[in-house]
């Protein structure tokens, strides 16, 4: 099982905004006037770093694991899905149009499918990973940890 829950620290600037930081990911970088403002920003965040290794088409930096004192966050569900599913054709060696084939579906559904910038079905996600031989498991967890994580 993969987990794309990033550990992440939460500390309060001079003039006391609150900055979350991703060791993991150092473009991921956001803020705001209370801890739970900047928390609630920090999925966003997360996910919007984590498109541009998608779309150059680089591995995901392997989550660490959590220090004393970080909070962890997952990217956006839609997203989370989407690395799930280009990590899995690039470890399989497939390429797009052989999910095409197996999904039924045109080459151009597929592409949308895989773009980290297109919002895509969710159910269409989770069909196209069952046919990569994929299983989703969701879990959930309180605020002060784990806003969702994926597991694959």
């Amino acid at each position: 099982m993969k987990s794309l829950e990033y550990p992440c620290d939460v500390t309060t600037s001079a003039d006391g905004d609150v900055v979350v930081t991703f060791p993991d990911i150092p473009e991921a970088i956001t803020g705001g006037d209370s801890r739970d403002d900047a928390l609630a920003l920090a999925p966003d965040c997360l996910s919007v770093a984590l498109t541009f290794y998608l779309e150059q088409n680089v591995p995901l930096p392997r989550p660490s694991r959590p220090k004393r004192g970080q909070v962890t966050m997952s990217p956006t569900l839609q997203i989370a899905l989407k690395a799930a599913l280009l990590e899995s054709l690039r470890e399989s060696g497939e390429r797009p149009a052989d999910l095409a084939r197996k999904m039924g579906i045109d080459h151009k559904s597929v592409r949308r499918i895989l773009d980290p910038n297109h919002n895509s079905r969710l159910d269409r996600l989770e069909q196209a990973l069952t046919v990569v031989g994929k299983r989703v498991t969701i879990t959930t967890s309180t605020k002060t940890t784990t806003t969702a994580s994926l597991h694959l």
